[in-house]
């Protein structure tokens, strides 16, 4: 295939892809109300716009434990009234004791870490260009998920040539669990284009080691850190690997491996640096109590939940002794305490329970569970989730076919599956589910797309050597 028919194949691809978001987000997205981290990602950034910091969105509209109608932001409706806000016994300076209602009110400005911070600040470029409203910041994800499916095909045609570039370029256009995610506002619509363009980067390293390749991966690592934690690990553990690998460059390799180690952290540190001076105690990239929390407790352990999550379990928020608000490094220590007391009197149940988490995340323990789920958290329309899911099991059954048909020819393999397996683990030290797998969907489009590839050129030859043989019965045959 020559560049000039790949590159138009890519800009079908595109256009496909777009159409298909597009269409989507006209029939359901515009309409569908904003839920869970959306909501962060889509108040934190016109918060940011504004010049507010990045501080908490839910106190900063609703307040803690205030009435929801104070407000004139978003309609946080799981913040109770005052009537059911924690309360405190204080002692006071005389020896009595009274009882403290703990609340903050709307506007309260608290710096918050919540989740990593590149996918908010991106949203607040737009919104400081006038882009600021819900269905606005959710075309820049649907234009990042179109950008991801140019991206997949040029990485597919890095790893495999120019017809698997193509054949996965059009998967990922139509593939659900990735189109899902673009109108949804979530960080994933960025993931989707970072990842193939970080896996190009590692590749070209992979193959030919440079200390300036080591470097831009470091870049992307430090980068991927401050949107996901895979993104983060996935330079250094494929430097490791290298290391390992190829021993007889074990010199080359190792300054590669520091190189990205240190680069990456270089990247990381402003944010290391304000994570430490804005909280009370240590928060590196993100907080991790209530993550804790909510995939370490009975509902998570045991029932229809096993391998998820439940937000209840990391509430009521913990307050201090005095009646005051305890600042987000506090609280998320006190939640890791929950959360590891539950662990050390339930570690035979983890047992079951972690790969149950991976299970769950590839979709092989209950699929149609994950998918309801998904209805109430990601507000994901049922019969689309299905749709995915059977495209999905489709796709990941031709990745193991291209799996094989990669080992076996010696071509680039490792970089591509060390995705699924950072996703793997990720899963198995948290819970699974479709929408955190994404940074594996990359992988098994590729390799899907070389057996397709490869499967095509077995039938035509197939049918070449037929036609050849007939061919030759007519030429020698009597007239």
């Amino acid at each position: 295939m020559s560049t000039k028919a790949f590159v138009v194949c890519l800009a079908l691809a595109a256009a496909l892809g777009f159409a298909v978001r597009f269409g989507t987000f006209l029939w359901e997205g515009r309409t569908a109300p904003l839920s869970g981290d959306a909501v962060f990602y889509h108040e934190t950034a016109n918060l940011l716009a504004d010049g507010k910091g990045y501080i908490n969105p839910v106190f900063f509209h609703a307040g803690y434990c205030f009435d929801t109608g104070v407000s004139d932001g978003p309609k946080y409706s799981f913040l109770p009234g005052l009537e059911n806000c924690p309360r405190v016994e204080v002692v006071q300076a005389d020896g009595s004791v009274q009882t403290e209602i703990v609340s903050l009110p709307p506007g309260t400005e608290e710096p918050t870490a919540a989740h990593p911070p590149l996918w908010s600040v991106i949203l607040s470029l737009a919104s400081r260009l006038g882009f600021d409203s819900v269905n606005q910041h959710r075309m820049v994800g649907l234009l990042f998920g179109v950008l991801g499916v140019v991206l997949i095909g040029i990485a597919g045609r890095e790893l495999f040539g120019e017809k698997v570039g193509v054949v996965a370029a059009f998967i990922a256009a139509v593939y659900g669990f990735l189109w899902l995610n673009d109108w949804s506002l979530m960080s994933e619509s960025l993931v989707i284009a970072f990842v193939p363009f970080m896996t190009i980067v590692a590749v070209r390293w992979w193959r030919t080691p440079t200390w300036k390749m080591a470097i831009a991966l470091g870049v992307l690592s430090g980068l991927g850190g401050l949107l996901r934690t895979e993104l983060l690990t996935y330079g250094p553990l494929l430097a490791l690997a290298a290391l390992i690998v190829n021993r007889a460059r074990w010199k080359r390799q190792l300054r590669d491996f520091a190189i990205v180690s240190a680069v990456c952290l270089a990247v990381l540190a402003p944010w290391f640096v304000r994570n430490m001076t804005a909280f009370r105690q240590p928060i590196f990239l993100s907080p991790t109590g209530t993550l804790q929390a909510q995939t370490n407790c009975d509902e998570a352990y045991y029932g229809e939940k096993t391998g998820y999550w439940e937000r209840f379990c990391a509430e009521p928020e913990p307050v201090g002794d005095n009646g005051t608000m305890l600042d987000e490094s506090e609280r998320d220590a006190i939640k890791r305490g929950w959360a590891n007391d539950y662990i050390s009197t339930h570690k035979g149940r983890l047992l079951v329970v972690a790969p149950l988490r991976s299970l769950r995340m590839f979709n092989l323990y209950d699929p149609i569970g994950t998918a309801r789920f998904d209805m109430a958290v990601e507000n994901r329309e049922f019969r689309q989730s299905i749709f995915s899911l059977m495209e999905y099991y489709l796709v990941a059954a031709l990745a193991i076919f291209g799996g094989v048909i990669a080992w076996r020819r010696r071509l680039t393999l490792f970089p591509v599956i060390l995705w699924p397996a950072l996703v793997a683990l990720v899963a198995a030290a948290s819970f699974g589910n479709n929408r955190y797998r994404v940074s594996a969907e990359p992988s098994f489009i590729w390799l899907a797309s070389l057996a397709l590839c490869v499967l095509f050129e077995r039938i035509r030859n197939s049918h070449r050597v037929t036609d050849s043989a007939k061919t030759a019965s007519t030429a020698t045959s009597p007239s």
